[in-house]
Formats: structure tokens, C-alpha cells, sequence
């Protein structure tokens, strides 16, 4: 097809790509502040990212009175299951300082996470000393957050995929990206940039054949990661892969739905298998019952399952009111298999490996500061993007504290401080390449080799000559994107996707050839560095792009000191 020409320019304030859970409440937060804010999604922010479906959970600490409900205790947590891949500084000022505002605003804004009776119903599991988790109906959290982004005034550019930052100055100045339908490039100058794009998904192979099957949105494809690299801003935790357990042949989210409310994982012997290997027996970090069940099957102890056949009647009640909270079509696959919760067992799997970060506290992707900042200035981060958020509780806090912060440092620049002037004309020429193209390979051939080397050489199971492998493949894979081509328009948002994945599977990979110890395993998971060293290996793994196209990579230590203390501190990244 012809490329399309015309070209669309919008000046901001603050430029929000990603309209996800984080980047909604970031757009809520800049517009409340009276900034300009321009929201950029490649689908339609009421129904994008990894809650577009719906949710079911929301980790917090509310101070009961309980000893395990306040913020130091959520703290302590956080750092225990997240120990040398999260700052808890960072983490108390965009996370446990903005919850108590988080769970107000959710209210406010009609997305309630209480049940129908007024109360908040509340589980355990994944290692918590008690039941931080929320357990609620989110089926519409994200209509109601699109709502007040576009009663607020916001410029909503849906269906736009962004395709690259702009740079000037040694600063983030906007983006360049163009609709998935219509073929318009848009040009959107910004003060501040927040990127809020997701994780990275349809990186490792599925279990189920099917890229697009995936436990989390196959359409995070880690662009934002991408392009902040290329600008220059560093990368922290990228060496850590994620991954869950799901029913048999279904990509459902429901494992802290099933564990939260008592139920046990057995084997095909009929052993209570989590039980013997961890003290806190099914309620484990998600990433020790997955180790564990890998364990189980590799040793030939499979099938597995979760088994509920011991919960209350009140409780099956309960469970089969909101197990589709969180994907519609959970409690329609278990019908249609003839699953019966309550009698039997139901059979599990391990999920396809994605970048997500090593625990539900700890995030993976562009390292950002206590008020959510890169090291790029302009530029800032939030949500699964980030280091220092995870899942919804970390999408609605650290999302608002990088809007907050995002627009207090674009108010604060002049009026000059964004340029209305054409981008380069490479960044049209560089978007729309690939459909100039009449031969080639296509974006799924593509990927396949990407989901490949990644399963075989960086998975669950790494060692040195198996990552340096990688690399080599990855380099020699990075010559076909001459060769990529798109036959119209939904294929080039497909082939930018592609490019993306590849670039975040490299920086992967680094990092993990880097970290010589295991942490969070399997999730990192070193054969020939099997034990977890917390005298050299305890903080982050920092990347970020070197001259030319090189991958520059060093170590921060980290450890815990409580908020207000300056022991701990001492973390300096060498060379960054």
C-alpha cells in the first residue's frame, strides 16, 4: 500500500503513551494539576492493557490495627519477597505513600473496591504476613478511569501506535506515532513524557501454540521499555523472566483467586506438594510455587493440580461469584471441560515466560527515582514499564505519582519549552519503511525465532554458554529486520511490535549473562550459579545503551532500611 502522508502536530504538557491502568491514572493525576495531557494507546484506553477485561485484586495495607496492616509491615514484605530487586525508598514514596489516596480515588472515581455490602473482602497468599489482598469487582475499573480522563479534558489519541521518542536537548520533548487504521502520523510534543506501556509478552513460547494466548495482554510488547532504552534512559531487573500457574490449556489469570481462598496445589500422586516445600505451604511467593511446581513435573510427578474441594460452601460461593472478575470466559472454560470445583481437583500448568518483573512488588523495566523520573530528564515511568511498581496496586499509585510528578516538572519549564517544528524526517521515513517492501518475511516468522531462542537459552533453566549462545542468535536475528515487510497497516503496528520485542529480548539477556548468582528462581534461575549471594549480588542489575548499538551493563547494591533512615543507602551505580 501507498504510505501515507499526512502528518497531525499536538503540543502538551505531558505526554502519557499508554492508556493502560498506569497511564490512566497518570493522565488523571497531570490533568487534576491543570497540565495539558495527551494520552496515546494503540487501542482504546476503556478496554486497553492487562485490566481491560477486568480484575479481581488489588494488594494493600489499610491500618486495621493489625500488626501485619501498616505501611512499615507492607514494607518489611516487600523487601523480603523482593529482597535485592527493589529500593524500598522508591518503593515507599510511589507506592506506600500514595495507597491511602489510591483507595479514596477509586471511590471517588466509581471504580469501588468494595463489595456490594460496603466492606472490603480481603485474602492471603503469595507470602504475605496477612491478607493484603482486596478481593473486588473490576470489570469496570477501566470505564470508569477512561471517563474521567476524557471529563477532565484530556486528548485522547486511541488506536495510535507510538513508534519512537523525541529527543532534544539531552531531554525527552514528545513521540511520534501514527493510527493503526487511518495510516495518520502524529507528531506530540510534550514537556514530559510518562511512559506507561506494560510489560513484555509474546516473548517466550506458549505452552498453548498461541502467541496471542497469553496469561497477561499479548499486546504489552514492551515498546515503551524499547524506546526509552534508545533514548538513553537505564533499565533495572530486566534479567528476570515471570510466569504463573493457569488451568490446563486456558490463559486465565485465577491462581490468587484459587490459593487466596484456601485452595491446595497436589500432584498426580495425590501429595499436598507446596506443603513440603515451603513454610507458608500454598500461600508461597507466586515465584517459589512455580519453581516448585516446574520441580514436580520435572521429576515426574505431573499431571498437577489445584485442588478446592475442601472450601465451604460459602466460600465456592464467593469463588464462583468473582472468578470472572478477572477474565469473562474463566468460569466458561471450566464449564464446558465439565470441571467441578468442588468434587475434584482441577488440572494446572505452568504459564509461557514474559518480562514482568521478579514478584508482585518488584517491577522490571526503566529505573526510575522517588518521583517516578528516569534518568533521562522528561522522562518518566510507571505501572509493569517500571521498576518499582507491579500489578494493580502498583499501576494505580505509582501511575498517579508519575502523573503528579510529570506535570509539576513540565508547569514548571516555559511556555518555549516545546517545540511545534516537524520531527526528523527519518522518524516518517523509519515508521513506514516496511511497507515499501514488496518481499520479505513477515512479523510472525519473525518472533517465532525470537520466542525460540528465548525459551531455549534464557528460560527457567540458564548457564553461561547458553546465554552467550543467545546472543549470537539474537545478532544474527537482528539482520532480518532488513528483511521484515508489512502488507498494510495493522501488519506495520505488528512488525514495530516485533522490532520491540527483539530489542527488550536482547537487554534480557545481558543482564541475565551478567547476574552471576540465582534470585527469585526460577525466574532467574543460573545452573552454574545455582545459589542466591546476597554478600555480592544483593541490588539491581542496571543496562542501558552504549555507543553505537552496544549494551552497557553494572551492578547497584541495595539494601533495606526503613523510611527516614539513611543506613541502607548506599547505592551508587558504577559507571551510570
Amino acid at each position: 500500500m501507498d504510505v501515507p502522508s499526512k502528518v497531525n502536530t499536538i503540543v502538551s504538557d505531558v505526554l502519557v503513551i499508554g492508556g493502560g491502568l498506569a497511564g490512566c491514572n497518570a493522565a488523571i493525576a497531570a490533568a487534576e494539576l491543570g497540565a495539558r495531557v495527551v494520552v496515546i494507546d494503540k487501542g482504546k484506553i476503556e478496554r486497553s492493557g492487562d485490566t481491560g477485561g477486568g480484575v479481581d485484586h488489588f494488594m494493600a495495607f489499610m491500618n486495621t490495627g493489625e500488626p501485619w496492616d501498616t505501611r512499615e509491615a507492607f514494607l518489611e514484605y516487600c523487601w523480603r519477597v523482593g529482597k535485592g530487586t527493589i529500593d524500598p525508598q522508591v518503593l515507599d514514596e510511589v507506592v506506600s505513600k500514595e495507597m491511602p489516596d489510591a483507595l479514596q480515588r477509586m471511590e471517588r472515581i466509581g471504580a469501588t473496591l468494595k463489595q456490594p455490602d460496603g466492606t472490603y473482602y480481603r485474602t492471603k497468599s503469595m507470602g504475605q504476613p496477612g491478607p493484603y489482598w482486596i478481593n473486588f469487582n473490576g470489570k469496570r475499573i477501566k470505564h470508569a478511569l477512561a471517563a474521567q480522563i476524557r471529563h477532565l479534558g484530556c486528548t485522547v489519541l486511541d488506536k495510535v501506535i507510538t513508534t519512537d521518542m523525541l529527543v532534544g536537548d539531552n531531554r525527552v520533548v514528545g513521540a511520534t506515532g501514527f493510527h493503526i487504521r487511518t495510516g495518520e502520523f502524529h507528531v506530540i510534543n510534550g514537556k514530559a513524557v510518562v511512559i506507561a506501556t506494560g510489560n513484555t509478552n509474546r516473548l517466550y513460547q506458549s505452552p498453548r501454540l498461541n502467541p496471542f494466548n497469553s496469561w497477561l495482554s499479548p499486546f504489552n510488547t514492551g515498546d515503551g521499555i524499547a524506546m526509552a532504552f534508545r533514548a538513553g534512559a537505564v533499565l533495572a531487573n530486566m534479567e528476570y523472566m515471570r510466569m504463573t500457574i493457569l488451568p490446563k490449556g486456558f490463559a486465565a489469570p485465577g491462581f490468587n483467586a484459587f490459593t487466596g481462598m484456601g485452595g491446595r496445589f497436589v500432584n498426580a500422586r495425590g501429595e499436598y506438594y507446596m506443603e513440603k516445600y515451603h513454610p507458608q505451604g500454598n500461600k508461597a511467593p507466586r515465584y517459589d510455587v512455580v519453581f516448585y511446581s516446574l520441580k514436580e513435573i520435572k521429576e515426574g510427578r505431573g499431571p498437577l493440580f489445584i485442588d478446592c474441594t475442601q472450601l465451604s460452601e460459602q466460600d465456592f460461593r464467593h469463588l464462583e461469584e468473582t472468578l470472572g472478575y478477572d477474565k469473562d470466559t474463566l468460569p466458561d472454560y471450566l464449564r464446558q471441560r465439565g470441571e467441578d470445583l468442588r468434587n475434584r481437583p482441577v488440572e494446572i500448568t505452568v504459564s509461557e515466560g514474559m518480562q514482568a518483573g521478579p514478584s508482585e512488588v518488584a517491577g522490571s523495566g526503566i529505573k526510575v527515582d522517588k518521583t517516578s523520573a528516569s534518568t533521562v530528564p522528561g522522562l518518566f515511568a510507571c505501572g509493569d514499564a517500571c521498576d518499582a511498581n507491579r500489578c494493580v496496586h502498583g499501576a494505580v499509585t505509582g501511575g498517579y505519582r508519575a502523573g503528579k510528578s510529570a506535570a509539576a516538572y513540565a508547569l514548571g519549564l516555559g511556555d518555549d519549552a516545546v517545540s511545534a517544528g516537524d520531527p526528523p524526517a527519518d522518524k516518517h521515513e523509519s515508521a513506514f519503511v516496511f511497507l515499501k517492501r514488496r518481499g520479505g518475511i513477515s512479523y510472525g516468522e519473525f518472533e517465532d525465532i525470537i520466542r525460540k531462542i528465548m525459551t531455549e537459552y534464557v528460560g527457567t533453566e540458564r548457564n553461561e554458554n547458553g546465554l552467550e549462545v543467545a546472543l549470537r542468535k539474537l545478532a544474527r536475528a537482528k539482520g532480518l529486520m532488513n528483511e521484515l515487510r508489512a502488507g498494510d497497516l495493522h501488519e506495520l503496528m505488528r512488525v514495530h511490535e516485533s522490532c520491540n520485542l527483539w530489542q527488550v529480548a536482547e537487554v534480557v539477556t545481558h543482564a541475565a549473562l551478567f547476574r552471576k548468582e540465582s534470585r527469585n528462581k526460577p525466574y532467574h534461575h543460573r545452573l552454574d550459579y545455582p545459589a542466591t549471594d546476597d554478600e555480592n549480588w544483593c541490588g539491581q542489575v542496571l543496562v542501558r545503551k552504549g555507543p553505537g548499538d552496544s549494551v552497557q551493563v553494572s551492578f547497584q547494591p541495595l539494601t533495606f532500611g526503613m523510611p527516614g533512615q539513611q543506613e541502607g543507602r548506599e547505592s551508587q551505580a558504577a559507571g551510570l
